[in-house]
């Protein structure tokens, strides 16, 4: 209801949503077209921890998808949906993109007679995940043995990836695409817990195969032990949030191990496994259940 004024007085102006509220100078300085000096409270704190938070662990994904499905009797503002959704938009149409690339070079490298396996980001996006774009990756990482090496960086190069990206086997080439105008994809021939080129050459010859989400063709992943032990040695090594949310799915995923297999356990999974239970005690009790390395592995509920 409006507040009646007096007559001849000037009517009160409109006063903004959130004027007098935490970040109105903020938003204050945003509108204001004149250089300016950014106002104290534009501290990355007063952004949102814990946005900020996912977004420099790359699980920005994950909590959009919560946010929206788990916890969506919180009240989040239309504006606020609409952008999470957007986010899992974008990442879905960068998985699609990097997806069509990966199954044209698998193709190609098979039709050389090379042995491939997607790893990492693109292999668990839709094994490990929820659909929707909730597991980001930058690249396309492709295993091969250290023998077919030099045929897949030449693969590549007739396939359009002439650019050197971040390592000398990395390869990058332009795609026109607005959202993601580059694609770059990672040669290795070893994994986090080895680079033995016959242990290489056994995970390769255990690969199972990944269905995309849609008719885009099938890709070459690890068997389910193999992909936990590379992750577990990677957490390792480099310890990352991302790397973490991996290998809890395929913990969870991966079968109960034997005595024989846990004492064969290599030291960087033991110390992986070390970090995981350190960050989430709870998960998988016991020693890492990494035994096997053949189809006998149960899916995770999902």
């Amino acid at each position: 209801m409006n507040t009646p004024t007096m007559p001849g007085s000037p009517a009160a102006p409109p006063r903004l949503p959130g004027a007098a509220g935490p970040g109105a100078a903020v938003l204050r300085w945003l509108c204001d077209p004149r250089p300016a000096t950014a106002p104290a409270e534009l501290d990355p704190a007063a952004l949102g921890t814990v946005l900020q938070a996912a977004i420099d662990a790359k699980l920005v994904c994950l909590l959009a998808d919560r946010l929206l499905h788990d916890r969506a009797e919180d009240g989040l503002s239309r504006a606020m949906r609409s952008v999470l959704g957007q986010i899992v938009r974008a990442t879905t149409l960068h998985h699609r993109l990097h997806r069509t690339e990966a199954v044209r070079i698998v193709q190609a490298l098979t039709r050389r007679d090379v042995s491939v396996a997607v790893l990492n980001g693109l292999a668990y996006y839709t094994g490990l995940y929820p659909p929707g774009g909730l597991r980001q990756f930058t690249d396309v990482d492709l295993l091969v043995a250290g023998a077919d090496q030099a045929t897949a960086l030449d693969v590549l190069a007739e396939l359009g990836f002439t650019e050197q990206g971040r390592s000398p086997h990395t390869r990058r080439r332009t795609t026109g695409d607005t959202l993601t105008p580059v694609v770059s994809v990672d040669i290795t021939t070893g994994l986090g817990h080895t680079a033995d080129p016959a242990e290489v050459r056994a995970a390769l010859a255990r690969t199972e195969t990944a269905d995309g989400p849609d008719a885009g063709g099938k890709l070459p992943v690890l068997a389910r032990a193999d992909a936990l032990r590379h992750t577990l040695a990677r957490l390792a090594t480099r310890p990352r949030w991302s790397t973490l949310a991996d290998a809890a799915r395929l913990a969870l995923a991966a079968p109960d191990p034997s005595r024989e297999a846990v004492a064969a356990v290599p030291e960087p999974v033991r110390a992986g496994w070390a970090v995981l239970r350190t960050h989430l005690p709870d998960l998988v009790p016991g020693p890492p259940p990494v035994a096997g390395g053949g189809p006998a592995e149960r899916e995770v509920d999902r």
